[in-house]
């Protein structure tokens, strides 16, 4: 393949952008474009970005610099959520030759035919689907957005303003490509969104996420599915009965928290309080025991108290968490968070977070330590680790590394017994 037909998308964010970026890359391969993963090395980069916290913007210029730096002649196109909003910031980086919106995505492949006319292929080699099937080249699970947009207006978030309003893919649509996706040879496919459990509520007739895991879990030769975050008043006992009784859906949920303060709950616009909270956990916990169970969780909200920041900490300890995912606070232009009173110096935020990361990782290792000796259902993804192991996933999300041969654990689903604790995973032999 000729470097002059290369391309590169680079990723930063959530998995929703990785379904997005796997969307793009559908449409480069066919009009017979061919990835490489080095973008030194691509004659078209596209980056496509985040913008959900300040940092996460510089993180996204950055690696538009670096990749400018690494390959001066190549095509660079930038898009993703930071492309969306603030495409002023990222058109005044030199040497961005596009800046393209979330709504203009689909466009990219006609874009970069224009800015590079010597890629595009011989017609016959052009697939006509309007809708073509995501790539995700070497890879053993796959991203499906079911979902996009969200209606809530938490005080802190940018996305619903970059992403728009809850809209949901037709069930039929869903179903056909999470088949497509089996018949490709996935045995994990992830349901992806901004706000996956409203799927459903507007379209007409109305459906459920429930309803959506029912039919997609009859998918003749699917491994399993499983589901990105879902909002605390979406975990509903109908969701809970198809998650435990399927048996192809992960034992798997990440669940929103934000705050263990009830002020600060307040503050941020969410529409639970902890009591609720933990009343959602308990109930996943009492139907899928075994479920692994994580949380997203902002430090250094504007007003955050020491008491605050106690019954965060208190909460998530006692609670049937086992994993977190802790953000700082961050002011994102346009949102009411960004000018309420009460912010806390950065050195005060950054030993919160250091805290509640050190706090997740005790409950990571609680939580893997209570596999020793017993079976977990992994599924043997496409990395060798240091020493010859397999790197693999158990559905309950818990890292492992298989002591087995390369080729007979890759993209394979199988049962192994945990032997060892690691600082970040565990390690298994197939049984």
């Amino acid at each position: 393949m000729s470097g002059e037909s290369l391309y590169h998308v680079a990723t930063l964010g959530c998995k929703l952008n990785q379904f997005d970026s796997a969307a793009i890359e559908a449409g480069l391969v066919s009009r017979g474009m061919a990835r490489t993963d080095d973008p030194s090395r691509a004659r078209v980069v596209v980056v496509n970005t985040c913008t959900v916290t300040s940092a996460a913007d510089a993180q996204s210029r950055r690696a538009v610099r670096r990749i400018r730096r690494e390959n001066p002649a190549c095509i660079l196109i930038v898009t993703g959520c930071y492309a969306q909003r603030d495409a002023a910031a990222l058109e005044a980086i030199p040497g961005v030759d596009a800046v393209v919106g979330l709504s203009r995505e689909r466009e990219i492949p006609d874009i970069v035919f224009r800015l590079a006319p010597r890629t595009r292929p011989d017609p016959a080699c052009v697939e006509s689907a309007e809708d073509p099937l995501p790539c995700f080249s070497g890879r053993t699970r796959a991203f499906l957005k079911i979902q996009e947009g969200c209606d809530l207006r938490c005080s802190y978030c940018v996305i619903p303003s970059v992403r728009g309003r809850s809209r949901s893919v037709d069930p039929g649509t869903v179903v056909r490509k999470v088949s497509l996706l089996v018949e490709a040879g996935f045995l994990e496919i992830v349901f992806t969104g901004v706000n996956t459990g409203d799927y459903g509520k507007d379209l007409d007739p109305p459906t459920s996420l429930a309803a959506l895991l029912r039919l997609s879990s009859e998918v003749p030769g699917l491994g399993r599915l499983r589901l990105n975050s879902v909002e605390p008043r979406c975990v509903t006992g109908e969701l809970l009965e198809i998650m435990a009784g399927a048996g192809r859906i992960a034992p798997h949920l990440q669940v929103p928290l934000q705050s263990g303060s009830d002020p600060i709950l307040a503050r941020m616009r969410r529409p639970y309080r902890v009591r609720d909270y933990r009343r959602v956990l308990e109930s996943i916990r009492k139907r899928i025991p075994e479920a692994g169970l994580g949380a997203d969780v902002i430090v250094g909200f504007p007003g955050e108290t020491d008491g605050d920041f106690r019954m965060t900490r208190d909460f998530i300890a006692s609670s049937e968490l086992n994993y977190l995912h802790v953000f700082s606070f961050t002011p994102r232009p346009g949102t009411p968070a960004a000018t309420m009173p009460g912010a806390l110096r950065g050195d005060a935020i950054r030993e919160r977070n250091a805290e509640l990361r050190a706090l997740g990782a005790d409950l990571s290792r609680r939580f893997r330590s209570s596999f020793l000796g017993r079976e977990l259902e992994v599924l043997g993804l496409r990395e060798t680790l240091p020493g010859g192991r397999v790197r693999g996933l158990s559905g309950n999300f818990i890292n492992v590394e298989l002591e087995a041969e390369a080729g007979s654990a890759f993209n394979r689903l199988l049962r192994a017994r945990v032997t060892a604790l690691g600082p970040e995973a565990v390690t298994a032999v197939p049984c």
